[in-house]
């Protein structure tokens, strides 16, 4: 991984882990107004702080309320850590904290965050993107097809 500099290549990163962890549509909201979220995908929304100074609780209800009434997966990045408050309120909620480095590194800081860091099998596919997503579903059904269509031949012979 790269050596993250800025906040800008943070969110990169960021959004890099979730896709990861098989949210594949995960993309930076990088510049602009983005209503506090700095990744987006259907399924999850994330917030990175790339700062000196731990992530409080307001932060962390923050991302919780831009959430609004969906059913998102919450996720929050932070390089220095989080205050005690942060991590109960992210506890009691369902927000996966995690604790981002220079080296692009990503590592649970709470419970919620453990199912995602743990998900080694990720690993070969965090740079796929969604039209090579697309390209190894249909191969995958062709493969499929092809099985079951030999399967029946080899039956009626």
């Amino acid at each position: 991984m790269a050596v993250l500099t800025d906040f800008h290549q943070a969110e990169l990163n960021a959004a890099k882990a979730m896709r990861s962890w098989g949210f594949i549509d995960a993309v930076a909201t990088t510049g602009g107004a983005d209503g506090g979220l700095d990744v987006r995908s259907a399924l999850a929304l994330a917030q990175v702080k790339w700062r000196s100074g731990k992530t409080g609780r307001p932060e962390v209800q923050q991302l919780y309320g831009a959430r609004a009434a969906g059913n998102h997966q919450l996720f929050f990045f932070s390089k220095s850590g989080y205050t005690n408050e942060a991590k109960a309120y992210a506890d009691s909620v369902g927000v996966a904290l995690f604790v981002i480095d220079a080296a692009g590194g990503v590592g649970a800081a709470n419970r919620h965050a453990l199912p995602f860091v743990t998900k080694w099998w990720a690993l070969p596919f965090v740079d796929v993107t969604l039209g090579e997503w697309a390209m190894l579903s249909l191969f995958g059904v062709a493969l499929g097809s092809g099985i079951v269509f030999m399967l029946v031949l080899q039956a009626n012979w």
